[in-house]
């Protein structure tokens, strides 16, 4: 009989590997955990203690995870693997570069970003150049942000295919991270569809009060929009106007410079 917990119970490929699925689902269950015990891994990917279990001893027997007092740690074996998305895909290996240029013109913090390809719902951050950390969690390459309260997001959502963004937004649970947060979905159905027309996004006290950010779209060769690019700033530092007027060109400057890189 199928375990109906198992998110992987009713796949039908017949060359989709179920082992490897459930190993890699125990390592995302990593994200933004320090450790795991096999209970928590568990709980967080809907395996079984025993496949859970299975996967973390292999995990380990391969150097990926090590195993301290029942819990379950991440270790430096995984970094070669991102090391390679990094340095291999003119995206990312351009983006940091760029992203610092823009850092030190306009002496605040930029990000590029992309679309999660399980989950429109989260941003996967490929490059930031920091001056100032402006949210209370640290971010860095390779940390996540829900897209639907974040100018990355948003700039990334908009320009979905209409019937993908669509599905999305009927499916999802909109989070408010804050009382400025837009969780009604019509709303942000609207809101994308003004973003994808302006092509910039700004997000004002939505992910955390007192920050305001500003994103613009970047296209590969085809004209696909692949990633966005944006600057993040205290409120009182720049006013909406200000941003859109005297950093909005600097941004699409910059994006255009990362379009001819890739």
């Amino acid at each position: 009989m199928l375990d109906q917990s198992d998110p992987y119970s009713g796949q039908s490929d017949p060359s989709f590997m179920l082992s490897l699925a459930r190993g890699l689902e125990v390592l995302r269950a990593f994200e933004g955990q320090a450790s795991l015990s096999n209970a928590d891994a568990a709980r967080v990917t809907g395996l079984t203690r025993a496949s859970a279990g299975r996967c973390l001893h292999t995990l380990v027997q391969l150097g990926y995870v090590r195993e301290q007092g029942g819990r379950f740690f991440l270790t430096p074996g995984l970094l070669p693997l991102a090391c390679g998305y990094l340095t291999s895909t003119p995206l990312a290996s351009a983006s940091q570069a760029i992203a610092n240029g823009l850092r030190d013109r306009l002496q605040e913090t930029v990000s590029v970003g992309t679309l999660d390809p399980r989950d429109p719902g989260r941003v996967i951050y490929i490059a930031r150049a920091e001056r100032n950390q402006i949210i209370a969690a640290p971010l860095m390459v390779g940390s996540t942000l829900p897209s639907h309260c974040t100018s990355m997001g948003r700039v990334l959502l908009a320009y979905l295919p209409a019937s993908v963004r669509r599905g999305w937004i009927d499916s999802s649970v909109l989070e408010a991270r804050t009382d400025r947060t837009v969780v009604d979905k019509g709303q942000l159905s609207g809101v994308l569809s003004e973003v994808a027309e302006q092509r910039w996004a700004l997000v004002e006290g939505e992910l955390e009060i007192g920050l305001r950010s500003l994103a613009v779209p970047v296209r590969d060769r085809d004209g696909a929009v692949v990633a966005a690019l944006n600057i993040a700033t205290f409120s009182d530092a720049h006013s909406r106007d200000d941003l859109i007027e005297t950093v909005l060109p600097d941004l699409r400057a910059a994006a255009g410079q990362l379009e001819r890189a890739i």
